[in-house]
């Protein structure tokens, strides 16, 4: 038996799982039509589409050979605990600090990246996090600590 490209056909499977999962959770919103959506509407149609991004990219994975999967226990402990640092300091440090804190973390995952490129990724994508849920979405995040947030801009 030859070997499969599994790691297209894990994506691709998780793709369809997550987009599956969010198609029957929004069952619980009202869907619409396409003059007036509903609350469900959105999540939907994304979740269909990326269900069928993952059967695009799943399917010829099952014909094609690719390389063996190799799983580095470092990375993902060190992704995972970005993650837990940013669901505990969103909080009490707010939005850019969390953000910057996890992506430090994160960053320590790549063995080639050096710190000025670290601490770069990190101001850039706390802007860039800033722009699209503060200021884009309007989303009400605490943006900086609580002691801060009344010098800074957009502070909440």
């Amino acid at each position: 038996m030859r070997q499969r490209d599994l790691g297209d056909i894990l994506g691709g499977l998780l793709m369809i799982g997550i987009g599956l999962f969010a198609v029957l959770y929004a069952q619980r919103y009202a869907f619409g039509t396409l003059q007036q959506m509903g609350p469900g509407f959105f999540p939907v149609v994304l979740g269909w589409l990326l269900a069928g991004l993952g059967v695009l990219i799943a399917l010829p994975a099952l014909r094609r050979a690719g390389p063996p999967v190799r799983v580095e226990l470092r990375t993902l402990v060190i992704i995972t605990a970005a993650l837990l640092l940013f669901a505990a300091t969103l909080r009490p440090l707010g939005l850019i600090l969390a953000t910057a804190l996890a992506v430090l973390l994160a960053s320590v995952a790549e063995r080639g990246f050096a710190w000025p490129g670290r601490l770069v990724l990190a101001v850039g994508l706390s802007g860039l996090v800033w722009l699209i849920f503060v200021a884009g979405l309007g989303m009400s995040l605490p943006v900086w600590p609580r002691g801060l947030s009344a010098f800074w801009p957009g502070g909440r």
